[in-house]
């Protein structure tokens, strides 16, 4: 079974099963930046959401993309920002197609290969011709997303880290069978109408969070998570990053034996559990591997001192000044 549909099930069980009515609309293609530091880019015709911090320090120790996990967002990532851009790296952060603020078109191929050529052309977009190398750090589903960004384009990749992340040895190809029903009219509406009435709501949101740090999340962790999920079709586009997933590039782990790795996690993880970093250790050797004690699913939000200190000492250990 896939990690994808793994994680899928994980929150189907947790949640409970019960239908409804759901009622949505299409996304609109203009709409206020969420952020001050928000921005809009149509890429392939889909629109990304991102936000941008820019460093002080002049010229920048160097730049580091973030890219959120499943239902998670630039938000995710709110305690990590200052501590790294203070230090003097420049961020991009943005939000992945169905998640955040960005686009729910749910004839988005949401690939990992896709998805890594959806984020260099954005990186393209941002850089113009500059080529520095970039840091690229994933959580959860977005690590995978992360090692697929690396895999791409290893040449402009300075160094990558794995934050309880789904890891692949070789992108698998098109969604498995195990998720075929969703083609089907009647079983689509179904997980829509879930999705919609019961992930999508307050109290579940808060029950999710809570399993996720092991502690319990206040008001404004809840309402930082729902706020983009509470934008139309949202239920859709989170369906079809299940089904709608064919490979374009293939990619192999292999590739990363030449990248500076740093992993992290949390000790106390029961949607990925740590024992998971043996397989990144035994694909990795070079893997620099970190154990969060007490820490949860998402360790940057609910460990962001020791998170932090352990990013950066190894980002600095990695730098290359910005040109």
């Amino acid at each position: 079974m896939s990690n994808r549909i793994r994680i899928f099930l994980m929150i189907i069980a947790m949640l409970g099963i019960t239908a409804g009515q759901v009622i949505s609309s299409p996304i609109p293609r203009t709409f206020k930046n969420p952020f001050k530091n928000s921005h809009i880019l149509e890429v392939d015709s889909v629109l990304i959401h991102y936000r941008l911090w820019t460093s002080n320090t002049r010229p920048a120790k160097g730049r580091v993309l973030f890219i959120h996990g499943f239902t998670g967002s630039t938000y995710s990532f709110r305690k990590n920002y200052d501590s790294l851009a203070n230090a003097g790296y420049d961020i991009l952060a943005l939000d992945l197609p169905a998640f955040g603020y960005s686009d729910r078109g749910t004839w988005i191929n949401h690939s990992q290969s896709h998805r890594a050529i959806l984020i260099w052309k954005l990186i393209d977009f941002i850089n113009k011709s500059d080529t520095t190398k970039w840091n690229i750090i994933g959580h959860s589903m977005g690590g995978a997303v992360a090692e697929a960004v690396a895999l791409m384009k290893p040449g402009r990749t300075k160094s990558l880290t794995l934050v309880d992340a789904m890891f692949f040895k070789q992108n698998s190809g098109p969604m498995s069978v195990a998720f075929s029903p969703a083609k089907n009219k009647q079983l689509t509406k179904f997980y829509v109408d879930y999705v919609g009435q019961y992930l999508l709501t307050y109290d579940r949101m808060s029950k999710l969070l809570e399993n996720g740090y092991k502690t319990k999340p206040d008001s404004s962790d809840v309402t930082g998570y729902m706020m983009p999920l509470r934008m139309p079709e949202t239920a859709e586009a989170f369906l079809s990053t299940f089904s709608n997933c064919s490979e374009v590039v293939s990619l192999n782990s292999d590739s990363l034996k030449n990248i500076p790795v740093l992993v992290i996690w949390g000790s106390k993880d029961s949607w990925l559990p740590p024992r998971s970093v043996t397989v990144i250790r035994t694909l990795v050797p070079q893997a620099e591997i970190h154990t969060i004690r007490g820490a949860g699913h998402m360790p940057m939000e609910t460990h962001p001192r020791g998170f932090n200190s352990i990013l950066l000492e190894f980002l600095n250990k990695n730098s290359e000044v910005a040109k």
